[in-house]
């Protein structure tokens, strides 16, 4: 059976000042750090959700420009295969009025080599005519 005498009125002044003391001396000190750390993380993870977001506006602007410069090289490449065959075709056209001009060359000096070998043969044509008579007819005209 309980008591009730002043040991226990000692007891609950004692637990009361003992609770008070703790209170003061380690629970607030304790809850006012968790508290500290509390709201240190929720700064770093704003800090982080920032730090994720400039890195993901960093990669899309990396992604874009990467693009642009994909686009600008294909265009200066499309570029240079139109000149390259421009400068294709003007040099074939170059070397075609050089050919046709050497063949006309050939041709005018054929031409005349051909009437220098064709006078040649029309006056030496007596000649020749005898020269076919004495074979066919087997005696000198």
């Amino acid at each position: 059976m309980l008591k009730f005498d002043i040991t226990l009125l000692i007891q609950i002044v004692e637990a009361i000042i003992l609770a008070i003391l703790l209170n003061i001396l380690l629970i607030k000190p304790v809850m006012s750090v968790l508290e500290e750390r509390r709201r240190q993380f929720k700064v770093l993870e704003k800090e982080i959700d920032d730090l994720i977001k400039q890195a993901e506006e960093g990669l899309k602007n990396y992604q874009e420009a990467l693009n642009q410069a994909r686009h600008e090289g294909m265009q200066k490449r499309e570029a240079l295969k139109e000149e390259a065959r421009r400068l294709e075709r003007e040099e074939i056209a170059k070397v075609m009025k050089e050919v046709e001009a050497q063949k006309k060359e050939w041709e005018r000096a054929f031409k005349e080599e051909f009437a220098k070998l064709r006078e040649s043969i029309l006056s030496q044509k007596e000649f020749f005519a005898n020269l076919m008579v004495e074979k066919l007819l087997g005696r000198k005209v």
